[in-house]
């Protein structure tokens, strides 16, 4: 049985793929992919007009209408088609050329080669590229006209190219001449077209620009810039190059040194190796590239090889100093870069004595075998037995305990004993010293292990870190969290809430009236018609300070619209404070109630129970329930007993129609007494 083709129309690809299964008959899915075609073999190569031969390969398909070949740009005649063979038949005015198929629309282009015999054809070309003036020979056959009836045509020129001698039988010789371009060949010999098999290449010659670096060691890596160093060959399939070579000489007598190319050339880029037994002394630098060897040289002095003799220690904790010693590190320091393991050093400094001196950077995973590296000239400098270093584990202040910690500072008071959380401290107290900022006089330290050492808070200290000195470490080790004295007046409410005081943040479009997308830092739910924040009429204009609002303008049945933000609170006594209550309405209803509670969404707020609020609902910590001309300040004191990591500070409110409850602060006061 045949193969069922995978070559297939469309159409009825479109008709198997709506095809029933009825009567319990085999469904096959066709897909329509388009199948790829390929062309493998030309036989006979060769013949006269009018004679046949069979291109083969594969995914022809079987329908000849849909299928077309050329030789060179002269179609053939279709004489019959198979999935893997087109027998075609040869037209009058062909010449030799390459062998294209195209089938339904897939154009494949082959290096096979049909000669048409009795007519004028060229087979080969060489070279396939070219400077301007170079002589280029086109070799076929039936080519033995004079050359007054050649008109050979290079892309970019209308006048035909200048023959070197008259043609033979076999073979032409032209000149590439001043202005052609890269591209198509065109040729008519006695007004005949003849193909020509491929494209040709007028090259441009090659410049030289500079080095990235003109000295530097034997072995290092440098980037030579310039211009058409490896231009690119449009007939290349099969092409042989020699590639693009860099030698270093020293002297005239000397033999030039081959150099590395690394990765592959651009037309603009050659990167090499110094040959890594180069002398120290200067060298020219020559290029070849494929074409041509470039008249310019470019001049690179060898350095002396640097060599490392000393470490002054090896082992340290982060930031501890480090010289390297040893002989030839130049005199630049910015030449010079050492890592230690995959750490950069920040700074890097040549002392009196030209050794290198270095700080253990930050960041190094502490280790017995930190790998020491030194580049100089973006060239490795072998360390030897003085490449790893032992990175002692330093120690770090993670946090800092006190009675007073908010979401959004650490408060202190004078006298009070606070602890440093950390690691790797020194237990002796005579090896540490621990100071706050702004106060010289280092605090008394009452405790101290490993992991903790216990300071009271010094007189004279108002705000700032905190810094700890151990004896055998150069680096002092500070906390990364400020702290604050805790306000006399107990007033700690930018540590607890955000945006809860005049002048108010908007969270999006400030109108003349309204924040229309409300209130930064607060959450609402169900609040309606620009509830959050609201600029309210005074005279002259309106307020810029703004106030909390939770207006419910022309809206009906807005029960238990929320507004809220989470904070937490360490155990003790609080006082709360609203300030500027104003609940009025034009018409309806008006109830607003400010709670604390438990939780961390909406949902854990409680609301009211058809208008009416319940005191004392699960969760709730502190409330205050308020009606219509409510005109004061409340206080809601509180009490906590334990720590409430998950705490919200809001506001209910339950309306109908044009009502209205705003506020002008909600502020947070510890009741220390």
């Amino acid at each position: 049985m045949k193969k069922l083709y995978n070559y297939v129309l469309p159409v009825l690809l479109l008709v198997f793929a709506v095809s029933c299964d009825g009567d319990n008959e085999e469904v096959v899915n066709i897909i329509n992919q388009d199948p790829v075609v390929t062309v493998t073999e030309v036989s006979p190569n060769k013949g006269y007009e009018d004679n046949e031969f069979t291109v083969k390969g594969t995914n022809f398909g079987i329908i000849a209408s849909d299928v077309k070949v050329y030789v060179g740009s002269s179609e053939l005649e279709i004489v019959s088609c198979e999935d893997e063979a087109i027998t075609v038949r040869v037209p009058q005015g062909a010449t030799a050329g390459r062998i294209s198929v195209v089938v339904y629309g897939q154009k494949v282009d082959t290096q096979l080669m049909y000669d048409v015999l009795g007519n004028p054809g060229v087979v080969k070309i060489e070279p396939v590229y070219g400077f301007v003036g170079d002589e280029i020979t086109f070799k076929g056959h039936d080519l033995g006209v004079s050359s007054t009836f050649y008109n050979l045509l290079f892309a970019g020129k209308a006048e035909a190219a200048l023959f070197s001698s008259e043609p033979t039988a076999d073979s032409f010789v032209v000149k590439v001449p001043n202005g052609a371009e890269s591209g198509e060949i065109t040729l008519t010999i006695t007004d005949k077209p003849v193909n020509l098999p491929v494209p040709f290449t007028v090259l441009q010659h090659a410049t030289l620009d500079k080095l990235s670096l003109e000295t530097g060691f034997a072995g290092s890596q440098v980037t030579i810039t310039g211009t058409n160093l490896n231009p690119e060959i449009l007939a290349s399939e099969g092409l042989e190059l020699e590639g693009i070579r860099v030698f270093f000489k020293k002297g005239k007598k000397d033999e030039p040194v081959a150099a590395e190319v690394v990765g592959d050339p651009t037309n603009t880029e050659i990167k090499v190796k110094v040959p890594a037994d180069l002398v120290a002394g200067e060298y020219a630098v020559t290029v070849s590239t494929s074409f041509e060897t470039i008249e310019k040289t470019l001049t690179y002095t060898v350095l002396p090889t640097p060599g490392v003799t000393g470490i002054s220690v090896q082992k340290g904790y982060i930031n501890a100093e480090v010289a390297i010693s040893g002989t030839n590190f130049g005199t630049n320091a910015d030449h010079i870069k050492v890592f230690f393991d995959e750490m950069e050093c920040s700074s890097v400094k040549l002392n009196k004595s030209g050794n290198i001196v270095v700080n253990v950077p930050k960041g190094v995973t502490p280790s017995e075998n930190v790998v020491i590296r030194l580049v100089i000239m973006d060239t490795e400098i072998p360390m030897g037995k003085y490449g790893t270093f032992n990175v002692l584990q330093t120690p770090e202040i993670s946090s800092v305990q006190s009675s007073y910690i908010y979401p959004y500072g650490t408060l202190v008071e004078v006298g009070e004993e606070i602890t440093l959380i950390g690691h790797d401290f020194d237990t002796n107290k005579n090896n540490v010293s621990v100071t706050f900022d702004g106060v010289t006089a280092p605090a008394e330290i009452t405790n101290i292990t490993s992991t903790k050492i216990t300071v009271k808070v010094p007189n004279g200290f108002n705000a700032g870190k905190v810094t700890v000195v151990f004896t055998d470490i150069d680096e002092p080790v500070i906390s990364d969290k400020e702290l604050v004295l805790l306000p006399a007046n107990g007033d700690i409410t930018k540590y607890v809430l955000k945006n809860s005081v005049q002048p108010f943040q908007g969270a999006g479009f400030a109108g003349a009236e309204w924040d229309r997308d409300g209130l930064h830092d607060w959450e609402k739910t169900d609040i309606q018609n620009n509830g959050g924040l609201q600029y309210p009429s005074i005279t002259g204009g309106r307020d810029s300070n703004g106030c909390i609002a939770l207006h419910q303008w022309g809206k009906r049945n807005n029960k238990n619209g929320k507004m809220w933000q989470k904070t937490s609170l360490p155990k003790g006594k609080y006082r709360i404070g609203l300030d500027g209550i104003s609940l009025g309405k034009s018409s309806g209803y008006s109830n607003a109630a400010f709670v604390v509670c438990k939780g961390t969404e909406a949902s854990d707020i409680p609301g009211y129970d058809n208008g009416n609020w319940i005191a004392g609902q699960t969760g709730v910590k502190g409330e205050i329930a308020m009606t219509i001309g409510h005109q004061a300040s409340e206080t809601l004191n509180l009490n906590l007993t334990e720590n409430l990591d998950h705490l919200i500070v809001g506001f209910v409110v339950w309306a109908d129609n044009t009502v209205w409850a705003t506020f002008t602060s909600v502020t947070v006061h510890l009741v220390t007494e």
